[in-house]
């Protein structure tokens, strides 16, 4: 056990290595700006023909609301396209971050932890809403817990990072992720993949589309999904973290004339499969109070991915998600969109909350309902140099938070009850946001290109707490968040962006006491180069950035089972690159790195490991989940065979490396992730029509063990978390018509 002692020594080490390598990253950025407008041109003079079939597509995004190339955007952003995500594998946001430079994940059962940049929610506390914010389709989804949802039948998933108040408002600080689904397509079209697993794993998913009539076309798509967990209850015999899922999609576009589309969409998922436990990562220290009766009477186990129990494992999830959108174009120069949302989710959760087979808290059909309804309107143009673009937001939501927990009735003095059924936790809250906002763009020159945006925020907030008005009262805020920036192209093939923005983040209530937590703001200063060279085959982007973090949401657990949300300071500085090369056009590559330097300036919270559970400061100490550095590459081989019944082989191989980082407020070695080193790999036969496939892979290939979240539990004295899933390899065959 360290001491507060250890841990003020430790920061101020960490801090002055930060600050050097802080340096060192700026250095790195102007570096590259000085080398790739210079350097690559004479390469695309020398090495590829102009013209190269194997040039790559541009690829046009809709990150600021309208359709743009992703090297035209001002802001560090980043994609991967349907046909990339089947090749990679991709199908939710716990795979999408190993693609992706800065983006992190963690989860406790369906409840996640996405950070871009170091900025995300930090702990499961319940209240506390996320600080990336997802849209599906351009929906909002409002809580960590819907994040899981299986992402297939995609044409595309955008990732923004930085906080996006003006376009996006509130929650979206550390960024954004859009996913976008495949729409309706004008001819008939429809496909099928059936996937087999270890663990028992097998599924199927499939797609149709066409028209109906003329101007009137459908798409549906669905699966199913089956497979045995990977956590072993080694007393009951019990499996945890398996899928047992299905979904459903149906989409309609209609085109009344040639300048107005509507599309209609609603998708649904269900999941029962056991996703929530804590297993005990090491062995309790503390032998006083409650803690001594786990050191006499429990077992466990500190072996990844294995615990015991003497309660229930259950959970289930469902959620529904429909989506309405007018597209119309008004004239030449000016559209209109309107984009509906409804969003209904429903969560339930009961597990054994200390990990051992000691009966001492068991989580009991805790749920999270939460019901929420969006409109936005966007009117936007351009006229002569000015691009711009106005917009209209409102968003209402119900969510409700019930922390049923049974613990041994002698510790409340009542010992004829053996189990005692405590409310821990009783929070409904109404939430009602509207806004109104403006994104334009000025060309004061054909090279020299201006940009700002103006958003104003309104929400109110109302409480009710364990059945009542709650003392604390209600929320009613005004923001207003500003963005300017410049961009000017250094050459017809490169360009450089800075860019000042603000973000903020929802206060709340916390679950245990009548007490409210401030909103959180971040003010972000970027600096980013997009470059594009040998004839579109080489795509090399950079950014730096610098962060001013205030009154940050810290979530520390407060013994025995709830939570509490303290504010803290923060500063954040990082350098971030990718790279996408096709080689030729049966071989290209995709690179991605990213530095991260973090620290609190002002945090206080409570060492719950400690005697006394001392207040201890933070100032110098790191984020949560911000390794200071990560990188992936992925390379692919096509190799033609062009045979009577084969197409080719395409050869597949995915390498994501992340330093140490830690998992909880204070450093403990025990909640620290060693650096490690994640390998996918693939291999998919074609037949010589393109239209069936056969695909090997291997996730996780060198079976890496990662701490995907950790807390101190002060009942037992010990740690508890979450690992990964151990290596899964698998075989998938497709078909389409």
């Amino acid at each position: 056990m360290f001491n507060s002692c250890d841990v003020r020594r430790g920061s101020r080490f960490r801090a002055l290595r930060r600050k050097r390598e802080a340096s060192g990253y700026v250095l790195t950025l102007v570096a590259m700006s000085a080398l790739l407008p210079v350097a690559a041109p004479a390469s695309a003079q020398s090495d590829v023909s102009e013209g190269a079939e194997y040039r790559q597509k541009t690829v046009t995004v809709t990150a600021t609301k309208r359709e743009q190339s992703i090297q035209d955007i001002p802001a560090s952003v980043s994609q991967v396209g349907g046909d990339d995500l089947d090749t990679r594998g991709v199908e939710d946001v716990e795979s999408l971050a190993l693609q992706i430079p800065n983006l992190s994940f963690g989860k406790f059962g369906k409840n996640t932890f996405v950070t871009i940049r170091g900025i995300g929610t930090t702990v499961d506390s319940g209240v506390a809403e996320p600080s990336v914010a997802t849209y599906v389709d351009g929906v909002f989804l409002p809580r960590p817990t819907m994040a899981l949802l299986r992402q297939v039948d995609l044409e595309r998933v955008e990732v923004l990072r930085g906080p996006q108040g003006t376009l996006y408002g509130r929650n979206a600080t550390g960024g954004a992720i859009n996913y976008v689904s495949r729409g309706p397509s004008d001819t008939f079209e429809g496909g099928v993949i059936a996937t087999f697993k270890e663990r028992n794993g097998q599924g199927v998913d499939a797609y149709v589309s066409g028209p109906i009539a003329d101007g009137v076309s459908f798409r549906l798509s669905g699966g199913l999904q089956e497979q045995d967990g990977y956590v072993d209850v080694l007393n009951t015999g019990q499996n945890l973290g398996g899928q047992d899922l299905w979904h459903a999609r149906a989409a309609l576009k209609v085109e009344p004339s040639s300048d107005l589309t509507i599309n209609l969409a609603v998708q649904h998922e269900e999941d029962t499969g056991d996703f929530g436990w804590q297993s005990v990562v090491s062995e309790p220290t503390v032998v006083t109070g409650t803690a001594n009766l786990f050191m006499t009477n429990a077992n466990f186990t500190t072996v990844p991915n294995k615990l015991l129990a003497d309660g229930d494992n259950s959970s289930s999830v469902e959620t529904t998600i429909a989506a309405a959108r007018v597209d119309w174009d008004i004239s030449d120069d000016v559209a209109f969109r309107s984009v509906t949302g409804y969003v209904d989710h429903k969560i339930v959760n009961s597990f054994d909350a200390d990990g051992t087979d000691f009966f001492f808290a068991h989580l009991v059909n805790s749920s999270r309902p939460s019901e929420s309804l969006s409109q936005e309107f966007n009117l936007y143009g351009e006229y002569g140099r000015l691009d711009w673009l106005v917009g209209a937001y409102y968003f209402h939501e119900d969510f409700e938070l019930t922390l049923p927990v049974e613990f041994p009735g002698f510790l409340f003095g009542v010992p004829a009850l053996p189990k005692l059924e405590v409310m821990a936790g009783d929070l409904k809250e109404t939430t009602e946001s509207y806004a109104v906002f403006t994104d334009v763009t000025y060309a004061v020159t054909d090279r020299l290109r201006l940009n700002a945006g103006l958003r104003f925020n309104a929400e109110e907030k109302e409480f009710a707490f364990f059945g009542a008005p709650s003392p604390a009262g209600n929320i009613d805020t005004d923001d207003v968040l500003p963005k300017v920036g410049v961009q000017f192209d250094v050459s017809e093939n490169a360009n450089i962006y800075a860019s000042w923005q603000q973000g903020i983040k929802s206060g709340g209530h916390q679950l245990s006491l009548p007490q409210q937590f401030n909103s959180e703001q971040l003010d972000a200063f970027e600096l980013g180069l997009k470059t594009q060279w040998l004839n579109g085959n080489l795509t090399a982007n950079a950014a730096v950035f610098s962060y001013d973090y205030t009154d940050l949401q810290a979530t520390i657990t407060v013994p025995p089972s709830t939570t509490l949300v303290e504010s803290g300071d923060a500063e954040l500085r990082g350098l971030e690159g990718e790279l996408y090369y096709a080689v030729n056009e049966n071989v290209s590559i995709n690179l991605g790195v990213s530095f991260l330097d973090t620290e609190y300036t002002d945090l206080v919270t409570t060492d719950q490991a400690l005697p006394g559970a001392p207040q201890v400061s933070l100032a110098g100490e790191e984020l949560i989940r911000a390794p200071e550095f990560t990188a992936n590459l992925g390379a692919e081989w096509n190799i033609p065979i062009r045979s009577n019944a084969i197409g080719g082989i395409l050869l597949r191989g995915d390498v994501f490396h992340s330093s140490d980082y830690k998992l909880a407020f204070i450093d403990y070695p025990e909640l620290r992730q060693p650096e490690y080193t994640m390998v996918n790999l693939s291999a998919t036969l074609t037949d010589a029509s393109g239209n069936y496939r056969l695909r090997a892979f291997v996730n996780n290939a060198t079976d890496e063990v990662v701490l995907n979240n950790g807390s101190y539990l002060a009942s037992s004295g010990g740690f508890i978390g979450i690992h990964s899933a151990p290596r899964t390899a698998g075989l998938s065959v497709s078909a389409r018509f």
